[in-house]
């Protein structure tokens, strides 16, 4: 059974999700009013996404990506812009296609579809995570770097997570030592798979208003002290300064003024 949908949407659209209720891939068109260039703080890993997609879609060495570390420093958010610059800026598009944790299960049969189209694909997957003795972290390993499949050359994953290694230790306090060295080798061994890695870290306050500040210029609102303090206030609330606060609270301030 072919998963994906007529020839002509990939040619008309970019952004696909796969509903694993139905087995249906459809196209998206997610309401991003975000910009690549609003993306701040996290100047390196918009880089390193930025020119790995790029070499990507002309053909040369690019590498499946984890981005991992603090939420809400814009890891899932930058994918999407990053696809959405190029795309503009390209005449050959890249497709991204979404795929929630629970429909790993269905990747090989779709992996196997898109390899035979002339199109490059990114899978994307956000917030993921293995107990490690799931068949889904073996079958996602083996994908990863392992199976035929894995040699797609026009298919690459761009994966997100608050983890690491993707997985949560075991921690059964009845295994021998080298018991626990293999578990704890087990689940290195999938994060050791992506050939890269792009670590986001904790805001702190001068960059969490950085943000702030840009986005005001952004909505035309006429910045000031007590914006700043209202803002710093908000940050409390919701216990971090990341980038996701941030833009929530520009979000709040819209709907008051």
């Amino acid at each position: 059974m072919k998963f994906y949908i007529n020839k002509d949407a990939f040619n008309k659209e970019d952004f696909f999700i796969f509903l694993p209720k139905s087995k249906r891939m459809l196209s998206f068109k997610p309401d991003i009013d975000i910009e690549l260039n609003d993306i701040l703080c996290v100047d390196e890993q918009k880089k390193i996404l930025y020119q790995n997609t790029k070499s990507f879609i002309n053909n040369g060495g690019c590498n499946n990506i984890l981005l991992w570390g603090a939420r809400g420093m814009g890891k899932s958010t930058l994918v999407k812009c990053v696809i959405k610059a190029i795309n503009n800026e390209s005449k050959q598009k890249i497709k991204l296609i979404e795929f929630l944790n629970s429909s790993i299960d269905y990747l090989p049969d779709v992996i196997f579809d898109l390899s035979r189209l002339k199109k490059k694909f990114i899978v994307f997957i956000d917030d993921i995570a293995f107990n490690n003795n799931q068949d889904h972290f073996r079958l996602f390993k083996s994908l990863i770097e392992g199976s035929l499949l894995s040699n797609s050359g026009n298919i690459i994953y761009y994966v997100t997570s608050n983890l690491r290694h993707l997985s949560i230790k075991d921690n059964s306090k009845n295994e021998d030592d080298l018991s626990r060295k293999e578990i704890l080798s087990n689940i290195l061994a999938l994060s050791d798979r992506f050939g890269c890695w792009v670590g986001f870290h904790e805001n702190d306050k001068e960059n969490y208003l950085k943000i702030i500040n840009h986005y005001i210029k952004k909505y035309s609102k006429n910045h000031n002290h007590e914006i700043d303090k209202k803002a710093l206030e908000w940050s409390l609330a919701k216990g971090n300064f990341s980038g996701r606060t941030a833009y929530q609270f520009i979000q709040n301030l819209k709907i008051k003024i």
